[in-house]
């Protein structure tokens, strides 16, 4: 599995700072928009303000490519604290800024997000104010991977009601469950064959993929000028996409988390279910449901969490009476992981349930920022200030938030 992990550079304020370039150049010694550092990659995401870091290769061991990141991102924020008195911000939203508050990344890729700004204008939340976890898990034979890919889209639908963590933007609560991926819907509608209904479609084969999802992507843009430099496979911004180029599957719909211990969770989770999921396809014991009733699902999901009316019939009978719940099919998924992963990554899978039973992160964030009396604009903004201080303290630390 190889993890991708995006996160805010903000001041003592939570301000957001576009100070990744200049970290970057300290550590590397000159002007760079990428740095190697002990199994660990850093990069930058769209937003000058936005810091990435991720697992060079792919790792086994979710042990591994924890420790990895974990201590990859404390060189990184040391060089933020000792430098410029900044620091990092987990969850998949920033609660207060505003997209004027940054601007695009000014090195490499200048190019292509241009042309992105041109054909979307890209200066808003769905763009420079999201942070997710990408999770991407390797090819096998065709046969494998196809099967992977279509487990992912029966999986995709209820991992919001597992991951969410962006309930705050512009210091008000939002109307979903998962704001980030309600903005990330319809951030490109004016071509709708790039993200399609984020669900991704249902695929025979790598021809079939191409033919369905690759092509009428790059059709859409044909003759559109100066659009040829988005004529690639990362065009495709499905919630799971087939990257061709480094044979890997992305899943995208996950939101940060407020550490990287729970966020690994969040992969040995996912990682666990798609093994029974894609053999159960390969062995004829699992039957892909009707695709709509998917997208139905997702956007149930983004909207109302772990409370989500759903149908997930391939998921076999949830409740004995009334319709299931998100959580219903997260409870199922989840003894089907424990089953799939090995006995030293199954720890990790407390930390998934205790999210399915209490809540995800962006619904304990809106009971705490209620129990904690933000009535009014200004005790509001000092109640959910100092939770997201309270979460910027258990990414340093590593340790799951208590709230």
């Amino acid at each position: 599995m190889g993890l991708e992990l995006e996160y805010c550079v903000v001041d003592a304020q939570l301000r957001p700072r576009c100070l990744v370039e200049q970290a970057f150049r300290t550590l590397r010694g000159r002007p760079t928009s990428e740095v190697g550092s002990r199994g660990a990659g850093y990069s930058n995401e769209l937003a000058a303000h936005v810091f990435e870091v991720k697992t060079l290769r792919p790792e086994r061991s979710l042990r591994r490519a924890e420790a990895v990141l974990t201590a990859g991102l404390r060189r990184f924020a040391d060089v933020l604290d000792r430098d410029h008195g900044a620091r990092l911000l987990p969850t998949g939203m920033h609660p207060f800024m505003r997209p004027a508050d940054t601007r695009l990344w000014p090195r490499a890729g200048g190019r292509i997000y241009r042309t992105y700004d041109r054909l979307f204008g890209i200066r808003g939340h769905g763009w420079l104010n999201v942070q997710a976890c990408h999770v991407n898990l390797p090819f096998g034979t065709e046969a494998q991977t196809v099967a992977l890919h279509n487990a992912t889209a029966c999986l995709l639908p209820y991992l919001p009601a597992l991951a969410a963590s962006s309930p705050i933007y512009e210091g008000t609560i939002g109307p979903f469950v998962d704001n980030r991926l309600a903005f990330y819907r319809r951030n490109q509608r004016r071509f709708p064959e790039i993200t399609g209904r984020v669900v991704p479609e249902f695929v025979t084969s790598y021809a079939d993929y191409r033919r369905r999802i690759l092509r009428p992507m790059y059709r859409a843009l044909a003759g559109v000028r100066g659009a040829e430099i988005l004529r690639h496979e990362w065009l495709n911004s499905r919630g799971a996409i087939v990257r061709f180029m480094r044979s890997a599957l992305e899943i995208r719909v996950l939101d940060m988390q407020e550490c990287v211990q729970a966020d690994v969770a969040i992969a040995a989770f996912v990682r666990g279910a798609l093994r029974r999921m894609t053999r159960d396809l390969l062995e004829g014991r699992l039957h892909l449901p009707d695709h709509a009733t998917l997208v139905r699902d997702f956007a149930g999901a983004v909207r109302d969490g772990r409370r989500a009316r759903v149908t997930a019939s391939h998921l076999g009978r949830l409740r004995r009476t009334g319709s299931p719940t998100a959580r219903d099919a997260l409870r199922r998924l989840l003894h089907w992981s424990h089953d799939e992963l090995p006995a030293p990554e199954r720890r990790y899978l407390d930390v998934v349930a205790d999210r399915i039973e209490r809540g995800n992160l962006s619904e304990r964030i809106r009971r705490a920022v209620r129990r904690r009396g933000g009535r009014t604009p200004r005790r509001r903004r000092r109640v959910i200030t100092r939770i997201y201080e309270e979460l910027a303290e258990c990414l340093r630390e590593n340790v799951v938030w208590p709230g």
